[in-house]
């Protein structure tokens, strides 16, 4: 009975230590799955908050990166500026030109270097010297607002010295004018006498069929302003009394201005001179009023007028 006992016994035991070795590699399985689950999530959760800061980084970086870019080019504009107002008052040589290339020349420098990028820590040493030329660029600009405040100011008084020139030259030309028109000669009266030859002298006639010539007289006068000789030429007119100007030699001019009875060269060095003309007419003289015109150019300086009966 008791060995039957045992066999009965014998089997539960074994059935009792199987579950309790598969309860074991369970719970053993349980934990190592547990434990590989918390190894991925905490390893998940460093690789997140790594990814994040990387982001950050960058998203600091290039905000950095255009501040930078936008600083410079705000200095570059400033300096462009500066170099236009200057432009007005100096030429290519001039030492504020050279100053302005040499900081075009920096800021072309730090914008490459900008653009070469690198750490965080270089573009902030990049954006600390920006801040420095920024300031220096302040400091320089105030310095040539200064500067051309007082050209502005000479160029003021420049230009009223000029309109003071200027009106003084027109002055200046006018009274040479003067002193050039009262240096010219200056025209006594003239006369026309009609001539007739009685006993080989030479008389007065003013009978028409009787006149053989007509002479005509004028004085250039004196002019002690006259400092160079000049030479001046005189035409005179003589119209009949149907208004026709008498005449030898311009049979062949159209104009009736240009047409004369007579022209005179003159050689005036200040001194009087007598001008004695005769002009004498072929066909025989009208009666009637005669007009005389004593013409310097194409003005009339003088006139006369003789009847012959």
């Amino acid at each position: 009975m008791q060995d039957f006992d045992k066999q009965i016994e014998a089997p539960k035991r074994k059935k009792s230590l199987g579950k309790a070795i598969a309860i074991g590699l369970l719970t053993l399985l349980l934990g190592g799955s547990a434990a590989a689950n918390f190894w991925l999530w905490d390893k998940e959760k460093t690789a997140t908050t790594a990814a994040e800061s990387k982001i950050d980084s960058l998203k600091t970086y290039s905000l950095l990166k255009d501040s930078l870019y936008i600083a410079i080019a705000e200095e570059a504009a400033s300096i462009a500026s500066l170099r236009t107002e200057i432009a007005l008052y100096q030429g290519e040589n001039d030492s504020l030109k050279q100053i302005l290339s040499e900081k075009e020349s920096r800021i072309a420098s730090l914008r490459s270097q900008i653009s070469g990028g690198g750490s965080t820590s270089k573009l902030r040493a990049l954006k600390d010297s920006i801040l420095a030329i920024k300031t220096e660029n302040t400091d320089f600009k105030n310095k040539v607002q200064i500067l051309l405040a007082d050209n502005e100011n000479y160029k003021a008084m420049l230009a009223e010295k000029e309109l003071k020139i200027t009106s003084l030259n027109t002055v200046n030309t006018k009274l040479s004018d003067k002193v050039t028109e009262a240096a010219q000669p200056h025209l006594g009266p003239v006369i026309v006498t009609p001539m007739y030859t009685k006993k080989g002298e030479q008389i007065p006639q003013y009978k028409a069929k009787k006149v053989e010539k007509l002479k005509i007289t004028f004085d250039v006068l004196g002019n002690k302003l006259t400092e160079t000789s000049v030479d001046k030429t005189y035409t005179v007119r003589i119209k009949d009394p149907d208004g026709i100007v008498l005449s030898n030699n311009n049979g062949k001019l159209m104009d009736s201005n240009d047409v004369f009875s007579a022209i005179e060269t003159v050689k005036f060095d200040g001194t009087m001179q007598k001008i004695n003309i005769n002009f004498t007419q072929k066909p025989s003289y009208k009666k009637g009023k005669y007009k005389v015109e004593l013409k310097d150019g194409d003005e009339v300086k003088n006139t006369f007028s003789f009847i012959l009966l």
